[in-house]
Formats: structure tokens, sequence, C-alpha cells
């Protein structure tokens, strides 16, 4: 008679504890909810806010393909830094890009310079730029350095894309023509936004690294060739740079911090 009560209550507190979906629609159901809201409303803001006071459409693009990159380099590692559980921080910090695809799809539905292709390819780039992000916040397993590290990888991928500003400063540290060339070369492959713009560059005639802008904004193209920049060199950069901090990260907490006096 004990050992019916003692397995019925075994079962009621069983069938009382939430199902692993529920557990996780608690936990992280409202912060992925406000992070996508978050999201496209910053980034269709800059698109469609503009248009009601009279911007032309097409001249939006632009503008809100970089607000849309700053935005995911921000965004995804910071959010991602928070939570104790990794998948928790994979999911927020990947809820960014997922929900930068609602702006891909206005654009390809409401302009003929973004097209289905191009749409996918910037979904790519920025999905690198993503988990690069959030590679570098789940490095650390405290809370403290995990922000430290979310705060490093949103500075070091906004500086990717704002490589114009300092990349001639760096070109002119070398010597020679050669090695000029090769500091541009792959700082530009480097940068997201470059490869952005080459995703559309054939719709959209409009050539990011040749725009008249550029030449007022930056002396790059003056001191050295500036070439063109395929759209999936800077993805494969950053998603290798990605690929090795997580293994890294992932070989540091299974291997070395479970010996003994290592903390």
């Amino acid at each position: 008679m004990v050992t019916n009560k003692i397995v019925s209550a075994e079962i009621d507190s069983s069938l009382a504890q939430p199902g692993p979906f529920r557990t996780l629609l608690k936990r992280d159901g409202w912060p992925v909810l406000v992070i996508a809201l978050a999201t496209v409303a910053v980034q269709l803001g800059v698109f469609l806010i503009p248009q009601s006071f009279g911007v032309e459409r097409g001249r939006l693009i632009p503008a809100s393909l970089i607000i849309a990159g700053v935005w995911v380099a921000l965004g995804a590692a910071i959010f991602a830094a928070g939570p104790c559980s990794t998948f928790s921080g994979l999911l927020r910090g990947g809820c960014v890009i997922d929900a930068t695809a609602v702006l891909l799809v206005v654009l390809w539905l409401s302009t003929p310079q973004v097209t289905f292709l191009a749409a996918v390819k910037l979904y790519c780039i920025y999905a690198s730029v993503a988990f690069c992000g959030i590679a570098l916040a789940r490095f650390a397993s405290t809370l403290r350095f995990r922000y430290l590290g979310a705060v490093l990888g949103a500075t070091i991928l906004t500086l990717a894309q704002a490589g114009l500003f300092w990349l001639p400063g760096l070109v002119q540290l070398a010597s020679d023509s050669e090695g000029k060339s090769a500091i541009a070369a792959w700082g530009l492959r480097a940068n997201p936004l470059y490869g952005v713009f080459s995703a559309i560059a054939e719709e959209a005639g409009f050539v990011w690294h040749y725009a008249e802008v550029m030449y007022r904004i930056t002396p790059l193209g003056e001191d050295v060739a500036v070439g063109p920049v395929q759209w999936y060199e800077p993805m494969i950069i950053w998603l290798s740079i990605a690929a090795v901090l997580a293994t890294v990260g992932w070989g540091w907490r299974l291997f070395i911090r479970r010996r003994p006096g290592i903390r």
C-alpha cells in the first residue's frame, strides 16, 4: 500500500513538471519576442518612415542595409551573452538575424533592386556576422566575461563594417605597393558591407566601392586600386572565425576546465 502511494506521488510530480518545450517557452519566449520586434521596428523604420516624407524608395536601400548590418553586429552579440544556457544564448542572438529576414522580404517584394537570390545572399552574410558575435559572446562561461566578449565582438564587427574610415591609415603603414594592395584587399574582403552591396550590385546598378560618395569620405581608392569583392568572401571569413571560436570555447569547457585546480 505504501509502495503504491509512493509510485502514485512520483507519477503526479512527474506530470506536474513542465515539458522541455514549455520550459523553453517560459524561459526564452518573451525575450525572443521582444528582440525580434525591436529588430523589425528598427530596420523597417529606417526603410519605411523616410518614404512618408517623400524620399525615393530606391535611395533608402543602401541606408537600410547598412543599419541592418550594424544592428546585427551589435544585437546578436549582446543578446546572446545574458542567458546561462548556450542554447538560450544562441536562440536569443540568432533571432536577430531571423528577424532581419523580415526586412529582406520587404525589400524583395517592394524593390526591383533586391531579387530573391540577392535576399538569400544578404541573409547569409548577415548570419555570418551574427554567428561570429554569438561565438565571441558565448566563449566564456561566466556572465561578466560573456558580456566582455559580447562588447568585444560587437565592437570588432562594427569596426569591420566601418573599415573605409580606418583602412586608408592602415594601408599607409605598408612600405611598398604590394603590401598596401594586400592590406587593402584583405580589409575589403573582411568588410561585410562590401559583400552586401556586391550581392545587389548587378540589379541595383550600384557598386559601393565605385560610388562617388566613397571618394568624398575616404582616400582609399586614391592610394591603391580597389578591386571587386565577391559577396561570399566576407561570409566565409566571418563564418571561419566563428567556427574557430566555437571550437576553442567548446574545447576549453570540455577538456581544460574539468581538470582539477583549473577554474
